[in-house]
């Protein structure tokens, strides 16, 4: 019953400038300021009954589409015999200073100097397999051992005001200010593994904050997980890999907003960068103190898939009124709408470049102009031409048994009320939620989200709503449950209709900032 453990770091770090994935405008890379990379881990286990397998990769990217995942699993398959594809996934760290690489919005033309979109995926496809076979080549017999500690990473970045509305990263020295929509989770969760010759072969690190202080400039980084990154192999050894995670954080942001103008760290670039990284060591150095004393070789090891099948969330008759009226309103200046979006872009454009010289923090671009509205109110009418056709969204739920912790994915910007949920009714002693893994589905907002509107909790923010979100959170406990008892159960719908949702047309979910 002895645990294979391999680990593999492949550099992805772009050779020349690039367009930055992540904001409303356009952002072209000035310098590097740490490399990016994507770390795999494989762990295989054989049993008398079974055989059990996975593969984590976590890729400094802001998102990855299912259809590359498919193509990792395909060129994989060919490359690797022995290894069930499926049990392969992928996670994003979700940074805005790497490459833009897929398509969400055409507001902007591609700038022509920079590596371009199609040479970035294939460069990374190239890697990521890379990784995974390297990875799998190496598992060995190994220890692992898990622990937590508290490290303030993640914060509540949607400001909420009397008159019940919430804004994006809202300004909080307003009278009207009233608090923060929602809480935050500081608890830092650590996987460490070791090899046959006692040292540390790598850690997984899973924390409610997408690496996002760097999120507005124009340097390529891993943000603070590069920073971790490079101090862990400082630390314990070059042969030390970090696998990052984020956990449930669709609303959270490495800022704590009420503080940010008060003698804080600028959170907006490298100040902010170091002072969560720091958090962050000190977090690593007292887990595997912890985690070392606890270790294990004869980890009880189980991986399950499930196909899942969420309603998108739809637009009401009379959203989708409003919404005509609202484009109406805002195209009547002009000659046409095409024109009237090129100008409006253009004005949202110019206020951004002003922010960006004027402002010391971000966000530079603001969401409450002409320009987001419109796009937003197209969103809506898009969303109910579609939603008789498209009616849902599917996805994979990985759910993972190691020991006394549960690894469980989902593919969006999962807001914190839902993980907590999650952690609060999981069997397992220690629940790692990975979120943005398998596929692009948006933000995932609440229902007071919703009702308080803004940037995050949008139609055009994401495919699914909050009745999806309950679902969700009772498909990944009933998950872990399973795989906590023993007792799979057999899906109650065939992967065949699975097949036929993942194949239907919906409009590409906005996954910026």
């Amino acid at each position: 019953m002895k645990l294979l453990i391999g680990w593999d770091t492949q550099d992805i770090t772009p050779a020349q400038p690039v367009e930055l994935m992540g904001q409303y405008y356009q952002r072209v890379s000035k310098s590097v300021r740490d490399p990016l990379v994507v770390t795999a881990l494989a762990l295989e286990q054989t049993t008398a009954n079974a055989t059990e397998q996975c593969v984590m990769v976590s890729v400094d990217i802001v998102g990855l589409e299912e259809t590359f995942l498919e193509e990792v699993r395909a060129a994989v398959r060919d490359q690797v015999p022995g290894l069930n594809t499926q049990r392969v996934f992928l996670n994003a760290t979700h940074i805005h200073t790497g490459p833009s690489w897929f398509t969400t919005r055409n507001w902007w033309v591609p700038a022509a100097h920079v590596v371009q979109r199609e040479e970035v995926r294939s460069f990374l496809l190239r890697q990521v397999v890379r990784a995974v076979a390297n990875a799998w080549d190496a598992r060995r017999p190994g220890q692992a051992g898990w622990a937590s500690a508290y490290a303030p990473t993640g914060f509540c970045r949607r400001s909420l005001y009397a008159d019940g509305h919430a804004e994006m990263y809202g300004e909080t020295n307003r009278t009207d200010f009233i608090g923060l929509e929602a809480g935050n989770d500081p608890e830092v969760r650590m996987l460490f593994a070791w090899n046959e010759r006692d040292q540390l072969s790598g850690l997984i690190l899973n924390v409610a904050c997408p690496a996002q202080v760097m999120e507005a400039g124009y340097v390529v980084s891993g943000d603070f997980f590069g920073e971790l990154r490079k101090r862990v192999q400082a630390t314990y050894g070059p042969q030390a890999h970090l696998l990052p995670q984020v956990s449930a954080a669709g609303d959270q942001s490495p800022r704590n907003l009420p503080a940010q103008a008060h003698n804080e760290p600028n959170y907006w670039n490298e100040s902010g960068l170091l002072a969560v990284a720091d958090r962050l060591e000190k977090a690593v150095a007292e887990g595997y103190e912890s985690a070392r004393r606890c270790r294990q070789q004869a980890l009880l090891f189980k991986h399950t898939m499930t196909p899942l099948v969420l309603p998108i969330r739809r637009a009401g008759v009379e959203e989708y009124r409003a919404a005509c009226a609202e484009v109406a309103h805002l195209t009547s200046p002009y000659p046409d709408g095409a024109t009237a979006a090129r100008e409006l872009f253009a004005k949202f454009v110019a206020v951004t470049r002003a922010a960006e010289g004027r402002q010391a923090h971000g966000p530079f671009d603001n969401k409450e102009l002409e320009f987001v509205k419109l796009e937003n109110a197209k969103a809506v009418i898009d969303r109910y031409g579609i939603q008789e056709r498209a009616p849902n969204f599917a996805m994979e739920l990985h759910a993972v048994r190691l020991g006394d912790c549960a690894f469980v994915t989902n593919p969006f910007e999962l807001y914190l009320d839902y993980g907590q949920m999650i952690q609060a009714r999981s069997r397992a002693k220690k629940t790692f939620i990975v979120q943005l893994a398998c596929g692009v589905g948006g933000y995932l907002p609440t229902t007071r989200a919703v009702a308080a509107g803004g940037y995050g909790s949008l139609i055009i923010n994401g495919r699914v709503g909050p009745e999806g979100g309950r679902m969700l959170v009772d498909s990944t406990v009933k998950a872990i449950s399973q795989i906590w008892s023993g007792e799979l159960e057999r899906r109650t719908r065939p992967e065949a209709e699975f097949s036929r949702v993942k194949e239907q047309p919906l409009e590409m979910a906005t996954s910026a900032k």
